[in-house]
């Protein structure tokens, strides 16, 4: 039995018959003639991976991938199918929410390890959370030692309270994402605080920050409301334990 579905949308007739055949050979899937099937279709069913045709009639494939974003099975990839771009539109498409792009005319072997990687890439992701969850400290203590190797304690005691401000003003901005949704405000906040994060050592905080900056560039939006919960809980861990911590009182 076939354990991936994959939803193929292609208005040209030719290159569905096309992808159908290629992808039939490894996976389960159905398909869609324009990006309004294609809407309705993903959000009744889930799929594991969607290719969406980027220039089609009634409504194009970007609309379509945003539209399908917004609802409960909208996080899976979603590959861009374009005769209108080449390798260096890649980070493009990407930054308008796809996860990758395939470009036309297709090279069938290309076209089926792209695929491929994309479900090779989901199931090391769900390994290594499941890995490097319970691990996953609260404040990387060897960061810290090296930090104080070079500046004065009283000096770096400012530079975490002042990261500590920092997060309450995080949790503020994630508590108001939650009723307006996702925001370059927020996005530049989650950045800010990400990079923040790393450089003090708040691994829990620095590793999340990835996550749910990720999500939001790609407008997922449900994915996005959950992580960024997981995001405010640490942040609160963080202060908890920053408050509790002893070493910048010696």
């Amino acid at each position: 039995m076939k354990s991936k579905k994959v939803l193929i949308v292609d208005d040209n007739e030719l290159n569905r018959k096309l992808f159908e055949n290629l992808v039939g050979q490894l996976y389960d899937f159905k398909s869609a003639h324009n990006g309004m099937e294609a809407i309705e279709m993903a959000t009744a069913t889930p799929f594991d991976l969607i290719l969406m045709d980027i220039q089609m009639p009634r409504m194009d494939g970007i609309t379509a991938m945003k539209k399908i974003r917004e609802n409960e099975f909208g996080s899976c990839p979603i590959l861009a199918v374009t005769a209108f771009a080449d390798d260096g539109d890649r980070q493009n498409f990407i930054d308008q929410g796809f996860d990758d792009f395939i470009a036309k005319p297709i090279r069938p072997r290309e076209f089926i390890l792209t695929i491929q990687s994309h479900f090779k890439k989901q199931a090391a992701q769900e390994n290594d959370n499941e890995k490097a969850q319970p691990s996953a400290e609260t404040l990387n203590l060897e960061t810290l030692s090296q930090l104080l190797k070079y500046n004065s304690r009283e000096a770096i005691k400012k530079v975490y309270l002042d990261f500590i401000t920092e997060c309450a003003e995080a949790i503020a901005s994630i508590e108001q994402a939650s009723a307006e949704g996702i925001s370059i405000e927020l996005l530049d906040k989650i950045h800010t605080l990400k990079g923040n994060s790393g450089t003090l050592g708040a691994t829990k905080i620095f590793n999340q920050s990835q996550v749910c900056e990720l999500l939001g560039r790609q407008n997922k939006s449900l994915e996005f409301k959950d992580e960024i919960k997981v995001l405010k809980k640490h942040i609160l861990e963080f202060q908890e334990f920053f408050n509790n911590e002893t070493i910048f009182e010696s």
